[in-house]
């Protein structure tokens, strides 16, 4: 026997195999986006995020890089933004599958209506309809604020302020209550590029469940942390509660597992 010959080639495949894991880029994920005049809401979606790692500069570069307890993949999103941010400023939050960022724009405050530079478009990027505000609208309550339209609200008529706090919790539930189920359109795309990256093995409706079931779970867990905003906000009104379980777009029930 070749005993020696073997253990060349043992040690040729060996090497082989580490430089092609080398060589492997790590796989982009699913984010979304809203913003403001003065700040972008960004969300990356990595299941069963760990080790997370984010690094901002203020010249807009964002990466966000964790390791995935499903698939055990590291995904890595590196973009740089349409516009300069506060680096310092800005704070982001690691849940247990997705990692939220606030951040804070430099400069002059106004709306990007892109987020990335160059690119209007990224195959995984999407809207962020749970966060987002149409931009008339976002000026119209800048100049109610401001006192520059609408009625002031003296300081000691204490009436009317409760009554402008009451309408912008009422208007806040509603928006909460109207974004509380996942877009089933989204939802089919998502599931027809992992279904096409799985090589088509597992059953197109099975992927359409498990997302729609994701996805329940994420806006539930949002409208929880919404809530706990509110509450520490002082505001009066309580949001009602989200159902444990919703129906899926195959009529099943979406299980929910609450987070250690």
């Amino acid at each position: 026997l070749n005993i020696r010959g073997n253990g060349m080639a043992i040690i040729a495949l060996v090497r082989a195999a580490i430089l092609l894991s080398l060589s492997v880029p790590s796989p982009t994920p699913s984010f979304k986006w809203a913003e403001r005049v003065d700040k972008v809401f960004l969300t990356v979606v990595i299941p069963q995020a760990l080790d997370v790692q984010v690094t901002l500069d203020n010249s807009g570069a964002v990466r966000v890089q964790a390791l995935s307890g499903r698939d055990g993949l590291t995904y890595v999103l590196d973009v740089k933004l349409y516009g300069t941010i506060d680096a310092g400023g800005s704070k982001w939050f690691a849940h247990r599958d997705r990692v939220d960022l606030t951040l804070f724009k430099l400069g002059s405050k106004t709306r990007w209506f892109q987020l990335l530079e160059g690119h209007k478009t990224h195959p995984q990027l999407s809207t962020d309809w749970t966060k987002y505000q149409d931009y008339d609208d976002e000026l119209d309550e800048l100049e109610i604020k401001s006192g520059a339209r609408g009625v002031p609200v003296p300081p000691s008529d204490h009436e009317l302020k409760k009554a402008v706090d009451d309408y912008w919790v009422r208007k806040r539930v509603e928006e909460r209550e109207t974004s509380a189920m996942p877009n089933l359109e989204e939802v089919t795309k998502r599931a027809e590029r992992e279904w096409e990256a799985g090589g088509k093995r597992e059953n197109f409706q099975d992927v359409v469940q498990r997302i729609w079931q994701e996805l329940t779970e994420l806006r539930r867990r949002e409208r929880e942390l919404d809530a706990e905003e509110d509450a520490w906000a002082g505001w009066v009104a309580e949001p009602p509660a989200a159902p444990r379980g919703a129906a899926g777009p195959g009529g099943g029930a979406a299980v929910h597992k609450d987070e250690p």
